[in-house]
């Protein structure tokens, strides 16, 4: 496409795969450091109030964003939630496997902070990571909620251990924050060439271009349809409680509920039975476009009525993001008939119904 292109949008194409390659190459890395940093619980305390303790001392509205007063009550209890969390073992190990990951990178990508902390072998690591939670008191709740105290204010925090080593490591994080924005700020001023440059080329292939659609509302629109994706195989566009009965083996991942199927067996399904079937509908297929992230939607008929949630799409569809092709793509509902149901006979929380205005029959 590039060679096809004007020459006004080159330039600027060019440099956006160079910015984009250099993001790439850091990718895998910033991954596992945001990861340890995310999905741990200690480290995770430390790294935040050493955070919150340099945001804090911003003027409110120049603080990053999670770090404004705003978001206090939100830290505090992210903080407390560590007790019911925390396994000394579990962090250690999940710590060892990411970044251990971490120290297989190649030098370009390593963060010298991070070595400093962990080292640069399986040893060094097994060995900064027994020190510094043997002697951290971070596992204890009043330790970090001391901390917090100090933090919101701006104020220096008491010495520990692992408090100690984090503050280098968010030293590092900013840096690589603030790398990352620059990267995004330069995306945003070189995208409308690429963009540019596509809708020209499509045209002169007479071929339209989607819109860029990203971070806003969208509709999709298409009808209840089976699929056929191949040879004697064929998926009806509708299921029914029959069928959470014939899967059920009492055992994961097919182990139904047994209050489900004690409502199932008993056939009370009112007037949330489809008339035609005369049984309880659960899901159903649409051809509409849907993607990661979809989960939750509203699906509306012609009426604008509510009749079902996307949640789910078919294995053959996985592409759809790319290249949607209409013989494959089917979304996945659930009924909304199903869900009254299971509101009113299953699991009866007639207070929700009312609240929302739905008839228990």
């Amino acid at each position: 496409m590039l060679a096809a292109t004007d020459r006004q949008y080159q330039g600027d194409i060019k440099a956006l795969v160079t910015n984009l390659s250099q993001g790439a190459a850091v990718g895998e890395r910033d991954l596992l450091l945001e990861l340890a940093a995310s999905q741990s619980q200690l480290l995770r305390s430390a790294l935040m109030l050493e955070r919150l303790r340099i945001e804090s001392a911003k003027p409110d509205a120049q603080r990053e964003s999670g770090y404004q007063e705003r978001d206090q009550a939100l830290i505090e209890g992210v903080l407390k939630q560590v007790q019911r969390r925390y396994s000394p073992e579990v962090e250690k190990a999940l710590l060892t496997t990411l970044l251990g990951r971490y120290q297989q990178l190649p030098d370009a990508q390593r963060v010298p902070e991070f070595d400093e902390a962990f080292g640069r072998t399986p040893q060094q690591l097994a060995k900064a990571l027994d020190g510094l939670y043997a002697s951290t008191r971070l596992g204890e709740e009043g330790e970090r909620l001391s901390r917090f105290a100090a933090a919101r204010e701006g104020k220096p925090l008491a010495a520990d251990p692992l408090i100690v080593a984090t503050g280098p490591l968010v030293a590092a994080q900013l840096r690589i924050e603030n790398e990352s924005k620059t990267r995004e700020a330069e995306q945003l001023r070189l995208r409308p060439a690429y963009m540019k440059a596509l809708f020209a080329w499509r045209a002169k292939q007479g071929r339209a271009a989607y819109p860029d659609a990203n971070r806003t509302l969208r509709i999709s629109y298409g009808k209840v349809e089976a699929l056929h994706p191949r040879d004697a195989v064929s998926y009806s566009p509708v299921t029914t409680v029959a069928g959470i009965v014939e899967k059920n083996t009492n055992a994961y991942p097919f182990d139904a509920p047994k209050p489900l199927l004690a409502a199932i067996a008993k056939g009370d399904f009112g007037s949330t039975a489809d008339p035609a079937l005369k049984t309880q509908t659960v899901n159903f297929l649409t051809n509409l476009d849907t993607t990661g992230g979809n989960s939750g939607s509203p699906v509306l008929n012609a009426k604008g009525e509510l009749i079902g949630l996307n949640f789910d799409s078919n294995w053959e569809s996985v592409s759809a993001s790319w290249w949607f092709d209409p013989r494959y793509k089917r979304a996945v509902h659930v009924d909304m008939r199903y869900l009254r149901w299971l509101l009113a006979k299953v699991y009866p929380a007639p207070e929700l119904l009312k609240e929302m205005g739905v008839p228990a029959e």
